[in-house]
């Protein structure tokens, strides 16, 4: 399974081996988890546009999900559960390194097959998070 790096061009290939391992896509009712270990240094989400739905954005082998798809998308951190709706919360969260990060997108998608799955975040200077593996 490869890493496509295009998140921080200087993030070594190892370094998101570790962050995404093998296993990290897995199929559950209604979609994929998505889980990513901060092996990095601690994350801090300093705060969160009022405009959230245009501020992040998902790909699944470079199609974009839909507007219904991305009000779905969950992110699980430090036992707290993060959506569009409650997006404003996630504001002053750190995640410490070791932590774990669970994205619960939305799809069809089926174990076995191997998908790229983007994360989008439409920062001043955006930044984008793409990963392929094999859903277990």
């Amino acid at each position: 399974m490869k890493s496509v790096n295009k998140i921080m061009s200087y993030i070594p290939k190892y370094i998101l081996k570790r962050m995404f391992p093998d296993d990290s896509f897995k199929k559950v009712a209604g979609g994929i988890e998505v889980t990513m270990v901060n092996v990095i240094s601690p994350l801090s989400v300093d705060e969160v546009p009022a405009d959230v739905e245009n501020y992040i954005d998902a790909k699944i082998d470079g199609k974009p999900l839909s507007a219904a798809d991305k009000k779905k998308i969950k992110i699980v951190t430090g036992g707290k559960t993060f959506t569009i709706a409650n997006a404003k919360t996630f504001a002053g969260v750190v995640i410490p390194v070791g932590d774990k990060i669970v994205v619960f997108v939305p799809s069809t998608l089926e174990k076995g097959s191997e998908h790229e799955i983007s994360i989008i975040i439409k920062t001043e200077h955006p930044f984008e998070l793409t990963v392929k593996r094999k859903i277990v």
